[in-house]
């Protein structure tokens, strides 16, 4: 089955206890949630996708929306909005939402987690035409290539305070130099997944057995968690090597990247 009808979801609860209120906290005077929103609206407006939601128990932060194609109306209930609510519970429960409210189903559901807020409508099309590309994929994932952090250089500590390898599969030689690490390796960036509904109904799995990667770049892939991260994010908008892959926020922030 080919995907047609994507519903954009946007998981965005009030609160957080590592950095409160993580999601409308400000880069360069914009709110956090709102950078995912501005792409996936674009991406409606182009096409990419059929809905934009935004999952949250808060009032305040739609209202920080008014401005932009989203569902208005839609608040995820208190009992899917603790910290540790499966997102997947949350999902089940706007796609049933809109089926009795909108009158409307998809084919499939693409996790847009405000976190990383660097992805482009460019990406979110990609997705779907990967997933099209081949119709086992249970999901699409977003990633970003790994440098220094390679397996290779992952380590644990022993009993005795001793530092070894993680994996025996992946013994660090020395000299340790990460052009020579192989094979290539990569991590969820957080992004993007996209999933097809009868699979998510069917499993209860946003992943699944079967899933398709997508490379995204540095600069796109910066995931938002803790403090430092914040000013990673900020400094990234005005930092020229990345100005090609975040040239799309200049329409959002008025930063001029040279």
């Amino acid at each position: 089955m080919l995907v047609k009808s994507v519903l954009g979801f946007i998981p965005a609860r009030s609160g957080s206890k590592g950095v409160p209120n993580k999601n409308i906290k400000p880069i360069k005077a914009i709110p956090l949630l709102e950078y995912s929103v501005f792409s996936a609206v674009k991406a409606k407006e182009k096409g990419y996708l059929t809905e934009v939601v935004v999952s949250t128990d808060s009032h305040e932060y739609l209202s920080m929306l008014d401005g932009y194609d989203i569902e208005k109306e839609y608040i995820r209930p208190k009992e899917f909005s603790g910290d540790s609510s499966p997102t997947i519970d949350s999902v089940l429960h706007v796609l049933e939402w809109y089926k009795k409210r909108r009158s409307m189903v998809f084919d499939a559901v693409m996790i847009l987690q405000p976190t990383t807020p660097f992805r482009t409508p460019g990406h979110i099309n990609e997705a779907i035409l990967l997933m099209n590309s081949d119709p086992t994929f249970s999901c699409i994932a977003s990633v970003s290539k790994l440098a220094d952090h390679h397996p290779l250089r992952i380590k644990k500590f022993m009993n005795n305070g001793q530092l070894v390898d993680f994996c025996k599969d992946y013994l660090e030689t020395e000299p340790s130099r990460r052009q020579d690490f192989t094979p290539d390796a990569y991590i969820r960036n957080g992004a993007i997944y996209l999933t097809k509904v009868r699979d998510l109904e069917n499993t209860g799995l946003i992943r699944g057995s079967k899933v398709g990667g997508m490379i995204m770049p540095e600069a796109n892939s910066i995931n938002i968690d803790e403090h430092m991260d914040y000013i990673v994010a900020k400094e990234s908008l005005d930092y020229p090597v990345f100005s090609r892959d975040l040239s799309f926020f200049k329409q959002l922030t008025n930063v001029e990247i040279t």
